[in-house]
């Protein structure tokens, strides 16, 4: 969902480009700009005043060209008419009388500025207190504002028609190499941005909106360049070698995991700010001098930010097991880097190789913890490593080549594991291997999925989150439901599966065929089960409408992972749906364990505005057993008192003048429920003086 929103939205942002370019090229501001007004008007007819839908089979397409179709004919017409605004408000302003005309690129600085606003306050503000329904009103409003104030500056700022024809036609070419460079520099900072996204989400730690600083950190660095008097410290750009250095360093210390959380995070983003504020300065620096050159500029800028996009949400996934996008947004930014006219001696690159060399391939063989003296010497070497390489580019960049291509090889040496099968797909990055306790693991970015006994013996015992002694499998031992049939939503490894019975199948729905497969191929609770399985692939709400009504005794709600809460899964609207499925008698239990989040309240708030009892079990690591927290909801009298009594659940209480507003289809926020006590605990752990 999140790869195809990002290369729809960049798509529709390029053609807008694109549009704007070539009417502007063949028009004039003038003429345009009528063409401009009447664009604007234009989704009315479409989102959002009105609420004109198309109806077609979804089921029929793949799930990308379904979003793409979707978005198309709600959001589309509106921010493809958006999506002009930046180019034309620009050439407006260099075509005008207006004493700003001379540096219309100020005007993309306050479009980001406006981007980073909206980026800040709609997670922290609008999400958390308004629901869709309003935000979408307030949004029709505002949209309404801004074409009305568009029709004052027509009448108001007036435009020669044909100056950008008449210097379009009178400027020189611009040259096939700065083309090049616009579109590199472009996808390179789209690329870093997206990959430093993915290693903080898939690697460090599934907080909650730790999506928000990259994003934000790659619109301040267009902000700073691209204002009237550009900010840029000279000596990012002086030092960008061994910056990035340090970046490909860090994509590998990351997987080392002895740094704090936090101190990686912060890591990260500082070079990625960095990272940022060279390639925005480097475009800036090389802005065309002609204005009517001025749209080629950016229409080249949006088209590398597509093809960025498209290279690490879609194509990297699909080839690499690796968050290699990370080291290839690095190359990018390489291949841009001025050749220096000073020469370089041979033998500075070649010790600037042994140093690359042993910092990333000798050093994680025999630092297997953190010291400080061990950590100092390693950024030395990459330090002067990267400083020697970067003075040359026909060393530089393809030694940043040969690091791409030797990943596969250094991973499992900086992560000292060895993997029996390391898989990406869309969702993430699976790893499956043995740990010394002779337990297959099962791992998705940071979230454990599942474990099992290697033994064969022993490879029908359930572990882990789903132990005899788990909130969960003592539940489906004791039998309090007394049930007949039991539906899990997530499948894992299939742990689950040794609970069911001859007179009680358990059907699983899984979202990711490919879990399927490894659970089926590395594992072994889905062959050994002693009832029926039956795995039903596709989004669990949606495959749960085509269940028969009253076929479950209970449902286990079992979707989460990290800070990916899927809240159409969890919230009241949901809730009748599970409640429509189950025995009148039944319940509805939640996998909450969670470092980040804390979903008890929302649950709470939910059952009590559903009129059902509500209980909470935390079980702590014990045995085989990891400590997993579940929370259950019942509208039985009964069986909600034996839960109490026999099976020592809490029944959670919440001050009804304290539920504020419950999580439905139309309003969902994780701000209030976040738990950022983990990072600090980490930090305060870390002992930074070891020697």
């Amino acid at each position: 969902m999140w790869g195809a929103c990002i290369v729809f939205f960049q798509a529709v942002l390029l053609g807008g480009y694109i549009f704007a370019h070539s009417f502007l090229r063949r028009l004039g501001e003038g003429l345009y700009l009528k063409v401009h007004l009447c664009l604007l008007f234009i989704p009315f007819l479409f989102f959002p005043l009105s609420n004109f839908h198309l109806s077609f089979n979804h089921a029929s397409l793949p799930l990308v060209m379904d979003i793409f179709w979707r978005l198309a004919v709600t959001i589309g017409p509106v921010f493809f008419a958006l999506s002009t605004m930046s180019l034309v408000t620009q050439s407006w302003l260099a075509a005008s009388q207006l004493k700003q005309r001379h540096h219309p690129y100020g005007l993309y600085a306050v479009s980001n500025l406006g981007s980073f606003a909206a980026l800040l306050t709609y997670p922290f503000v609008f999400e958390q207190y308004l629901t869709n329904t309003e935000q979408l009103q307030i949004w029709r409003v505002l949209y309404i504002v801004l074409v009305l104030g568009n029709l004052l500056a027509w009448v108001m700022i007036k435009v020669k028609s044909q100056r950008h024809v008449e210097e379009n036609a009178a400027a020189a070419p611009v040259e096939m190499w700065q083309i090049l460079n616009w579109l590199c520099l472009g996808a390179a900072g789209v690329v870093m941005f997206l990959s430093v996204t993915n290693i903080i989400t898939y690697e460090v730690a599934p907080v909650p909106l730790l999506w928000v600083i990259p994003l934000g950190i790659y619109l301040m660095a267009f902000i700073l360049n691209f204002k009237k008097n550009p900010w840029c410290p000279s000596w990012i750009v002086r030092y960008i070698g061994p910056i990035i250095g340090f970046q490909a360093m860090m994509y590998f210390m990351s997987q080392k995991h002895f740094l704090p959380v936090i101190l990686v995070i912060a890591i990260l983003c500082g070079l990625l700010f960095f990272i940022c504020m060279y390639t925005q300065h480097q475009l800036i620096r090389t802005k065309p001098s002609s204005g009517s050159q001025m749209t080629l500029f950016y229409v080249m800028i949006s088209l590398g930010g597509f093809l960025g996009g498209i290279l690490t949400s879609w194509i990297i996934p699909l080839l690499s097991n690796t968050l290699i996008e990370y080291l290839v947004g690095l190359l990018l930014v390489a291949l841009v880097i001025p050749k220096s006219s000073a020469k370089i001696a041979a033998w500075i690159s070649g010790v600037s190789v042994v140093l690359a060399a042993a910092a990333f391939y000798i050093w994680p063989q025999f630092v297997k913890d953190y010291h400080l003296w061990s950590f100092a010497l390693l950024w030395i070497a990459v330090w002067f490593s990267f400083a020697g390489l970067a003075a040359d580019k026909k060393f530089f960049v393809p030694a940043l080549i040969v690091l791409i291509l030797a990943t596969p090889l250094l991973e499992p040496i900086w992560q000292n594991a060895h993997f029996i099968l390391k898989k990406r797909n869309y969702y993430g990055i699976y790893e499956i291997y043995n740990n010394q306790s002779g337990i297959r693991v099962l791992v998705h970015g940071t979230t454990l999925h599942g474990i099992e006994f290697v033994r064969e013996d022993r490879r029908s015992w359930p572990l882990g989150y789903y132990s005899p002694s788990s909130p969960i499998g003592s539940l489906l031992i004791s039998d309090i439901f007394q049930a007949h049939r039991v539906g899990v939503v997530g499948l894992g490894t299939g742990t689950l599966s040794m609970y069911s019975k001859p007179s009680c199948p358990i059907d699983y729905y899984e979202l990711d065929a490919d879990v399927y497969k490894l659970a089926s191929d590395y594992f072994w609770y889905l062959s050994s089960a002693p009832g029926q399985v039956n795995v039903i692939l596709g989004d669990a709400r949606l495959q749960l409408k085509n269940a028969a009504d009253g076929a479950y005794d209970l449902l286990a709600i079992d979707a989460f992972s990290g800070d990916s809460i899927p809240t159409h899964l969890v919230n009241k609207d949901v809730l009748q749906e599970y409640r429509q499925k189950l025995n009148p008698r039944g319940g509805v239990v939640f996998h909450i364990t969670n470092r980040y989040l804390n979903l008890e309240p929302v649950l709470a708030k939910i059952a009590i505005d559903s009129g059902a009892h509500v209980a909470v079990k935390d079980v702590g690591d014990e045995g085989i057993n990891m400590r997993s927290i579940w929370c259950i909801l019942t509208w039985d009298d009964d069986r909600f008192i034996k839960l109490i009594t026999q099976e020592n659940w809490v029944p959670l209480e919440v001050d009804p003048g304290e539920l504020g507003r419950i999580w439905t289809d139309d309003f969902s926020t994780v701000l209030p429920i976040i738990n950022m006590g983990e990072l600090a605990i980490s930090l305060k752990a870390f002992k930074p003086l070891t020697w």
